[in-house]
Order: C-alpha cells, then sequence, then structure tokens
C-alpha cells in the first residue's frame, strides 16, 4: 500500500497494529523510491526505534545507498549567545530562573564547551525547564545565523545543516507542524511526508497554529527593552499597558467571546500599540541581545494583535499557569489549515496503530485534513514543472489485520461492581484497594494509567501504603528516565496521566498489566473541546455521540495498547470504571478496542496475571 501510494502519488491512511512492523513498511519503499523523505513521530521512543534500530538495519542490509538524521526544534539545543549573556552580572531572562542556576549554568558551560550537538537529551544529568531555557532559544526569540555572532558554531544551525544533505530525515510533530505553520520555512526541501502515529498529529499541529501571552511575561518584556536602548517614555508606556493587561487577566477564566469584551480588546490594543512603538526604537548595533529582544517582541506584537482580532475559527481562553493567568488562542479544528498546507503540497503517508473506528477512518482523516468523499487522485506537473494535486485531499485507506492471538494474550477485566467515578469519594478508595490487589497478582509490573493528576497521587500513595512494590509517580523525574526505570525494574510500577498513555514500548514481564482508571472523556469544560461540542450541536449532530466518545475512544485505545508489544507478550487490561460495562455507548468504545477475552471477575483476572508473571 504504501508502494502504491509512493508509486502513483496519492495519499495513504492505514492502520497496523503495535508489531506488525510498520516502519519497514513505510522506509523500505520510501528509500527505494530515491525520493527525499521526512518521517514525523509523535514519540521520542518511535524516534529513537528510527535512528537506532530501523534505519541502521536497513543501510547494512539495503542495496540502496541512502543517509538520515535526527532533527529536533531549535529550543532541544543550547545557545551559545543565551549561555554567554546568561552569565552576565545583570542578565535578564524571558522566563524566571530557579534556585540552583549558577551551579546548572556551570554544568551547561562545561557541556557545550566538550559536546558535538550541543543535544539536551546528551546532557548528563537533568537540568530544570527554566534553566535550560535561559540558556536556548526558541524560533521566536532567535534572530537567525546571519544576525547572530555565533551563527557558524551555532549547534541548531549545525543540525539543520546535516539535516539538508540526508535522504531520510526523522523530526518530531511539533517540529513538521511549526514547518507547515511558517510557510515550509523549517525544514529542507522534500518529496514525500511519512506521519506516523498520525492519531496525534492533529493536536500537535493545533498547538502549533496557537499562541498565548501572559501579563508577567509582557513585564520581562519591557525589562530587556531598556536594556536595548528604548527611551524611558515608551518603557513607560508598555509597562503600563502590561499591567493593565495583567489586570483585565485577573478577573478573566475560561473560553472568552472577545467580540463582546470591549474593555479585554482595549487593553491588548494599547498593549500592541506600545509594545510597537517601543520596538520600533530598539538600537539593533547593541548586538546579538538587542536583535534577539527585537525578534521577540515582534512575536509578540503579532500574538496581541491576534488576540485582539480572532480569526473566525479561533478559540480565545483564559487559564491560570502557576502564579499567573495566560490567554490562549488556536484554532477550533487544524483540519482545514492541514488540508492546505500539508496535503496541497505533497503525497502523505499517514500511519498509525490506533486510527480509531473502521475504514476510512473519517474522524481522524477529517482531523488531518482529509476529505473523506473525495476520490485518491495522484499528483501532476503544472506548465511550470511545479508538482500540484490531483483531486487535492482523498486519500486511500487500509486496515492490517493483527497477528495477535488477542483472546489467548489478553484479558479486558472491567470492574463493573464498582460505584460509578464521580459519584462521591467511594470510588476513589475502592478503586485504590482494587488498584493494590491486581498490582499484587501481577507481582508489580503494571502501568497504572490515570485521567488526572489527583489520582496519580493518590493510586501512588495507596501502593506504596499496601504493596511491596517500588512505586514510579510521574513528577518524580522526567518522563523518559522514569520510563527507563519501569523497564530495567522488572517489578516496578508507574503511575502516571496522559503523558503516559501512549510511548512506552515495555514488552515481555516489564508489564503485564495495565490499569485504566476512569473512561478517557474530555472534561466538558476544556475550551477548545467545549468550542467543538458547540458546532457540532450548531450543526444539528449529538455532541457526546461526534466528539465525546471518539475522542474517548481514540484515547481509550491508546492506553489499551501499552499492553502487548510483542507475540509473545501476555497481560491484562483492567479498566476501574464500570460504565465500560453498563452504558450503552460501551459498544463503540469496544469496538475500538483489540478482541480480548472479557470478564468482571477480579479473581479471573488475578488468576490469569498470576500465569503472566510466570
Amino acid at each position: 500500500a504504501v508502494a502504491d501510494a509512493i508509486r502513483n502519488g496519492h495519499h495513504l491512511l492505514a492502520e497496523a497494529p503495535t508489531g506488525s512492523g510498520k516502519s519497514l513498511a513505510y522506509l523500505a519503499p520510501a528509500i527505494a523510491s530515491g525520493m527525499r523523505v521526512v518521517v514525523a513521530t509523535s514519540t521520542i521512543a518511535l524516534q529513537s526505534q528510527l535512528i537506532d534500530k530501523d534505519l541502521p538495519t536497513l543501510h547494512r542490509h539495503s542495496s540502496v545507498p541512502f543517509t538520515f538524521a535526527l532533527l529536533k526544534g531549535r529550543s532541544n539545543y543550547v545557545c551559545r549567545a543565551k549561555l554567554r549573556a546568561a552569565a552576565a552580572p545583570d542578565a535578564l531572562f524571558e522566563q524566571p530562573v530557579g534556585a540552583g542556576f549558577d551551579e546548572h549554568l556551570s554544568t551547561l558551560r562545561e557541556f557545550a564547551e566538550q559536546s558535538e550537538t550541543g543535544d539536551r537529551a546528551a546532557l548528563p544529568d537533568a537540568i530544570p525547564n527554566a534553566s535550560w531555557a535561559a540558556v536556548s532559544c526558541t524560533s521566536t526569540e532567535c534572530p537567525g545565523a546571519a544576525e547572530c555572532a555565533d551563527g557558524d558554531a551555532c549547534f541548531a544551525e549545525h543540525a539543520k545543516e546535516v539535516a539538508r544533505h540526508v535522504s531520510v530525515l526523522v523530526v518530531n510533530h511539533a517540529l513538521y507542524c511549526a514547518h507547515l505553520s511558517a510557510g515550509g520555512t523549517v525544514l529542507p526541501e522534500h518529496d514525500l511526508v511519512i506521519l506516523d502515529e498520525a492519531h496525534s498529529f492533529a493536536d500537535s499541529a493545533t498547538n502549533a497554529f496557537a499562541a498565548d501571552l501572559g501579563a508577567d511575561g509582557l513585564g520581562r518584556l519591557s525589562s530587556m527593552l531598556a536594556k536595548t536602548g528604548v527611551d524611558k517614555d515608551s518603557i513607560d508606556a508598555f509597562t503600563r499597558a502590561s499591567k493593565a493587561l495583567g489586570g483585565v487577566l485577573d478577573e478573566r477564566d475560561g473560553t472568552i467571546d472577545v467580540g463582546a469584551d470591549d474593555r479585554l480588546v482595549d487593553v491588548l490594543t494599547a498593549a500592541g500599540e506600545s509594545l510597537s512603538t517601543a520596538s520600533g526604537k530598539i538600537d539593533r548595533d547593541r548586538g546579538d541581545y538587542a536583535k534577539r529582544v527585537s525578534r521577540l517582541a515582534h512575536n509578540r506584537l503579532t500574538v496581541l494583535r491576534r488576540l485582539a482580532a480572532p480569526a473566525d475559527d479561533d478559540v480565545v481562553w483564559a487559564e491560570k499557569l502557576g502564579a499567573s493567568r495566560r490567554l490562549r488562542v488556536a484554532p477550533i479544528a487544524a483540519g482545514p489549515a492541514l488540508g492546505r498546507l500539508l496535503l496541497d503540497e505533497r503525497p502523505v503517508i499517514a500511519v498509525s496503530a490506533t486510527l480509531g473506528g473502521d475504514v476510512p477512518f473519517v474522524q481522524v482523516a477529517g482531523q488531518i485534513g482529509f476529505d473523506p468523499g473525495a476520490a485518491p487522485g495522484a499528483w501532476t506537473r503544472d506548465e511550470d514543472g511545479k508538482r500540484c494535486s490531483g483531486s487535492g485531499r482523498g486519500y486511500v485507506a487500509r486496515e492490517t489485520a493483527s497477528s495477535f492471538d488477542w483472546r489467548t494474550q489478553g484479558l479486558l477485566y472491567v470492574a463493573r461492581d464498582l460505584p460509578e467515578p464521580g459519584r462521591g469519594s467511594a470510588w476513589v478508595e475502592l478503586a485504590g484497594e482494587r488498584v493494590c490487589k491486581l498490582v499484587d497478582a501481577a507481582g508489580g509490573r503494571a502501568l497504572v494509567l490515570c485521567t488526572s493528576h489527583a489520582n496519580v497521587k493518590r493510586f501512588s500513595e495507596l501502593l506504596r501504603a499496601n504493596t511491596g512494590h517500588r512505586v514510579l509517580t510521574q513528577g518524580d523525574a522526567d518522563a523518559g528516565r522514569l520510563t527507563r526505570s519501569f523497564i530495567d525494574d522488572e517489578t516496578s510500577v508507574l503511575v502516571g496521566t496522559r503523558s503516559f498513555w501512549a510511548g512506552i514500548d515495555a514488552p515481555g514481564v516489564a508489564c503485564v498489566l495495565v490499569v485504566i482508571d476512569k473512561l478517557p472523556f474530555p472534561a466538558p469544560d476544556e475550551p477548545l473541546h467545549a468550542a467543538r461540542r458547540t458546532r457540532a450541536e450548531q450543526a444539528g449532530l449529538n455532541p457526546f455521540v461526534t466528539v465525546d466518545i471518539p475522542v474517548a475512544a481514540l484515547v481509550l485505545a491508546q492506553g489499551v495498547g501499552r499492553l502487548l508489544r510483542r507475540h509473545t507478550d501476555r497481560g491484562v487490561v483492567a479498566v476501574l470504571d464500570p460504565r465500560l460495562a453498563t452504558r450503552e455507548y460501551r459498544a463503540a468504545l469496544l469496538a475500538a478496542l483489540p478482541p480480548f477475552r472479557r470478564s468482571i471477575s477480579l479473581e479471573e483476572a488475578c488468576t490469569f496475571l498470576g500465569e503472566c508473571r510466570e
């Protein structure tokens, strides 16, 4: 199917289960085609598999010569200019740095001197995000290599230069979406894009097409502008406007109808006008610092203007992050923009282990911009020789059957006897007791997936108090270190929220039990989700059926997919939400899951776990 799509030049959307060899299936024909290819993935685990295993294997055994590389976003590389500026006694930062920064700075200076790549992943010790942000540069503040004294020695630019000359470039979804939102200027020219873990690409696109702003950040920008030659009156005007915006934001929460909020529009407009005046007076001859501040101010101004006059498809909301309140804006759906920016430019191969629903995967297809009603068309050339789309956004959909023996290898246990979540505090304690019993039966070896941080905390406490197993909890370390510890310590238990529902690959007896606390329905008051529900209602549709259930089914399938990773794996998925056994909508959720043997018996689940741990 992949070879046909490349040969004929049409889009492909394909689902194939874990362990079926998706990466080799798309890499082999892509390499054989001789095209320049970008592979975009969602998780670090898959990036590592591609770069450390699959591509080297093909390189050794293929008669087709090719080169490959991994490229990360600019903020993943230490910035020499910011590293030098951070050491100055009067250094100012866009984000506040925490305690221990001087020690972190010393470590980072030594790292920059010795590292060949400057990649944060190569740091021997964990560096807090705040400290790393002080010495790394995002695209919103980088003036570019030509405008920077360290441009010739820039780690990020070196990585981009390597990327320009390889046949196969591996990136993450966020970087590819940044490439799309920047008009195709971030990544090298390429003929074909492969979206692995395609089910999550739309969320990455929504984040890339979004923007946010906080009054505290504008306040720090005022101080930074003062070091670039801007006169005091202009700085004071911008500072007053920023404080006024902060006062208005303190009174806002949740979704905002900007068109009906004159006070908010007034303060956003005033902040934008004063920032425009101040940034126009930056003395760029003051060096790299002034150029970075100029770039940052330009981007902040763009966000202020977008917030003051959002597009018809934008949602604006206020949310609290730590001690500060921020405004965010994002499109209700990324599909229309993706259709224009992604699908109209080149053939797209989109694959995943879980696309949700049946062929042609209408829900996910629409989120990526595909048109289920259009016929797949081949690519042609216009009179200038430029590639152009035949029928635009039609696609071929394929589903590959699994070679797993689901009923022998796996058991789906639903705790039907528990009360429903959300009806008092009884569920939390009873579900916690059930988790402990299941974990003991599995001898540890459990991944506990929660829908809230509160449940992560409570279940971790109960497991530590009532079992003898090592409990790894989200927040104790970064996700990568926790995952490695979980796999290395066979009898450990890992408890986490949504970031652990996908991407963890723990084959064998390292994970014989996956516990899911509740059905992962999206929060009804989450602004983007609420806007999508409203849009469905306006179209005369049932929002629970057309919006809530498909989202929950996809996330649930991702969580369940953590269990069986190899043909020899066995285990139990335990869902502590009785609604999966009692509510009428259970059929739609179960249809998205592997056809495990099903049970509502705790005894049967524990007996099966005892067999699996052996």
